[in-house]
């Protein structure tokens, strides 16, 4: 884990990269699974919960626990930039901020927000549930 956090200059392993012939990205999913089970009761628990020791050495290296939600703030982040300078918020599929697909990111949100409306709306019609 330290020699890739040393070469790629970050810990988001990808989940099928294999680092010496072991699945680095597995175990890493795996780390955050039992990561995550330190919130649940032991009844709950599907896997030991990792201990404060491992939690502080993963860390040190800049392991991410929840990376989706990481990732949605940074993008978010953009959004808030591009909004200030620009005056709008309507940014062009096309528009990279920073080195991100900015407008392709908020075209998937716009996407996902009337889905769920959707859903919503289909849900009621067929009496509540």
């Amino acid at each position: 884990m330290q020699a890739f956090q040393e070469r790629a200059g970050h810990a988001n392993v990808p989940y099928g990269h294999v680092e010496d012939g072991e699945q680095l990205g597995v175990w890493l999913g795996t780390q955050r699974t039992r990561y995550k089970a330190r919130g649940l009761s032991e009844a709950e628990r599907k896997v030991s919960a990792l201990s404060d020791e491992d939690v502080e050495r993963l860390e040190a290296l800049g392991v991410m626990w929840d990376v989706l939600t990481e990732q949605w703030e940074r993008m978010f982040g953009l959004l808030q930039a591009f909004q200030e300078r620009e005056g709008h918020a309507n940014v062009p599929y096309g528009h990279v901020e920073d080195g991100e697909q900015l407008g392709v990111w908020l075209g998937t949100q716009r996407t996902r927000y009337k889905a769920r409306g959707l859903s919503e709306g289909a849900r009621a019609e067929r009496g509540g549930a």
